[in-house]
């Protein structure tokens, strides 16, 4: 059986128990990263196979339920429309808890409180009710459904607008166990084909899955094809609005072009979830909005996450506008990342270094397609850094992307 076969048979899947060890209460950052690694974590893994939202969902029943959320599923810019989602209701006065991954530097970074990075005195208190549940109940969380169990706690403990970025696809992803308020597609494109199907209809199919019947459907702008496949997947029953970039652009500290389609979809989204805001302070709130790895300047360096075809190119079109004409691109991908898409939206001509990061899922020197062994290898992006003539642009992953800002600060 196939990746792809086994990950839609896993959806029929039913609640696992399994004997939890006691683990250490987590009491600050370190603490929670070592609680949390003790659990089966898909992403350093690279298999999602097991993943579904039944199990998720049965836990959560055992906990005090959350506000509906504000679900963000796609492929390309679902981080950044979180974060302008969060920053329009913020510069509303409104109180909000947020869930994202991956983290860049710190795991913090998976739970927001206000658009601010949470503070571990917060977190720990949630992460041992979790755990106590678990125990109780007998059934082990993965690493990333312990992550959205504490962020669900902590909505719960705030009574705010939560907003939510689903990890991998939809349809099986644990944030699909709640019921979104409001649903949000950023774009779409292709990524973890292995399980989430090979064509743009099959993912598209996959991530409109956290929509319900009745409640607001917010679709990102999307190229013509793709927007067709989406149109001819879209589930009934659904109150559908698809966003449109306005005429005049948005005043964003998010750099890029592609940020202004994020922009219109993040705002739309809010006004859906909450109708009442002011537009003016919405568009106050976004214009500061910034996060880790989306176009961060730092030093020499433009650092980006994009990790498939058309993040780098966008990225890539920001580094043509802000860095010197030399730039040097350094590139690391997961082995599971579309490579070939990447590869084929680098322009002739620039310098490319290949570099390695710390990760089982990371793309050795060997792993390379052949048009892409001419490009020199670093095992580290601190080598790449220190190898690379200039100013340079970090992409190819979010993992990378860490590594280079831990390395440049």
């Amino acid at each position: 059986m196939d990746h792809y076969t086994a990950f839609k048979a896993a959806g029929q899947s039913v609640l696992e128990h399994v004997s939890v060890p006691a683990a250490s209460p987590p009491v600050d950052t370190a603490a929670i990263q070592a609680w949390l690694d003790a659990a089966p974590n898909a992403e350093r893994s690279g298999d999602f196979r097991a993943i579904r939202p039944e199990r998720m969902r049965a836990f959560l029943a055992r906990l005090p339920a959350p506000p509906a959320p504000c679900t963000v599923a796609g492929t390309k810019g679902k981080g950044s429309t979180v974060r302008l989602i969060e920053a329009a209701l913020n510069g509303n006065g409104l109180a909000t808890a947020a869930f994202s991954s991956p983290h860049v530097v710190s795991v913090m970074e998976r739970w927001r409180v206000d658009g601010v990075d949470a503070d571990p005195a917060v977190i720990a208190p949630l992460c041992r009710r979790v755990e106590a549940e678990e125990l109780a109940a007998g059934i082990r969380l993965s690493w990333f459904e312990r992550t959205f169990a504490v962020a669900c706690l902590l909505a719960h403990e705030r009574q705010c607008a939560f907003v939510c970025e689903v990890g991998l696809g939809g349809r099986l992803d644990a944030t699909n166990a709640l019921d979104a308020a409001v649903a949000v597609l950023s774009e779409v494109s292709h990524d973890h084909r292995e399980v989430l199907g090979p064509t743009t209809w099959h993912i598209a199919h996959e991530k409109l899955a956290v929509s319900r019947p009745g409640r607001p459907l917010v679709i990102a702008p999307q190229e013509t094809a793709t927007a067709l496949a989406v149109w001819h997947r879209l589930p009934p029953g659904r109150e559908v609005r698809w966003a449109q970039r306005p005429a005049l652009p948005f005043d964003l500290a998010l750099p890029g072009a592609h940020q202004q389609d994020n922009a219109a979809t993040a705002l739309l989204a809010a006004r859906l979830y909450r109708p009442a805001i002011d537009i003016g302070l919405a568009l106050a709130g976004m214009r500061t909005a910034t996060l880790p790895a989306r176009c961060q300047h730092l030093g020499r360096a433009l650092i980006d996450g994009a990790h498939n075809g058309p993040s780098l190119r966008a990225a890539i079109a920001v580094a043509a506008e802000r860095l010197a004409r030399d730039w040097t691109l350094l590139l690391g991908t997961a082995r599971d990342k579309e490579i070939d898409e990447m590869l084929a939206v680098i322009p002739a001509g620039t310098r490319v270094l290949r570099c390695g990061f710390t990760s089982p899922r990371a793309r050795g020197e060997h792993d390379w397609p052949a048009t892409a062994q001419q490009w020199p290898w670093h095992a580290s992006i601190t080598s790449a850094l220190a190898a690379a003539p200039g100013e340079v642009l970090v992409a190819g992953s979010l993992y990378l992307a860490g590594e280079a800002l831990q390395a440049l600060r």
